[in-house]
């Protein structure tokens, strides 16, 4: 009964320590990680962007290319950004890597689609079977960059979400601070007034 009552004790009173653990932001080492991680997965994209462009669907209407050709410019500058600087994660760099994420695969999840759009006018028109073959290996070719975006896209969700609650514990302590300090100077205010019963 006592080491259950000890066993007990031990894991409220780790609870409570990790409860106030102040938060910690992301390491620079865990930054270089998903800086390293989302290049392959833009090298993947920018392989897929290319094949893409001979997809029938994409030569009828260039919109699309034209979104993902403005986010392989972009992709660069701001992985060497990052590189330079991993602090920069912090801010608006961490987020604008997470939306470009997101963004690179939800453009390479419409590649695939309009492969299988594709596919299916092929087959109800010439049925052209290298045809075929080709847009079903570049549809295969978007899905696959689409999965691996979005698996980084969760590493670099949670860095900044990290870096989110870290940023907001230190507002807080900034806040108690001040609020102590303007207390202390209220009160010093108060006892420095003469009394007014004399």
């Amino acid at each position: 009964m006592r080491t259950l009552l000890t066993l007990v004790f031990l894991s409220s009173l780790l609870s409570a320590q990790e409860a106030t653990k102040p938060k910690e932001f992301p390491t620079d080492e865990e930054i270089k990680l998903v800086v390293l991680q989302s290049e392959r997965a833009f090298a993947e994209y920018k392989q897929a962007v290319a094949l893409e462009a001979s997809l029938p669907t994409a030569k009828k209407n260039k919109t699309s290319l034209d979104t993902d050709k403005h986010l392989i410019e972009l992709i660069p500058k701001l992985l060497e950004a990052l590189k330079a600087n991993p602090s920069k994660f912090d801010g608006l760099a961490g987020l604008l890597l997470l939306t470009t994420l997101d963004d690179a695969s939800r453009n390479a999840a419409l590649c695939f689609s309009s492969g299988m759009s594709d596919i299916t006018q092929e087959l109800l028109s010439s049925r052209d079977t290298a045809t075929i073959y080709q847009i079903m290996a570049i549809s295969q070719k978007c899905v696959d960059a689409s999965a691996q975006l979005y698996t980084v896209s969760e590493s670099v969700n949670a860095l900044v979400v990290k870096a989110m609650e870290a940023q907001e514990e230190l507002n807080q302590q900034a806040v108690d601070t001040l609020n102590k300090c303007a207390a202390a100077m209220k009160a010093a205010t108060k006892s420095g007034k003469p009394s007014k019963d004399k």
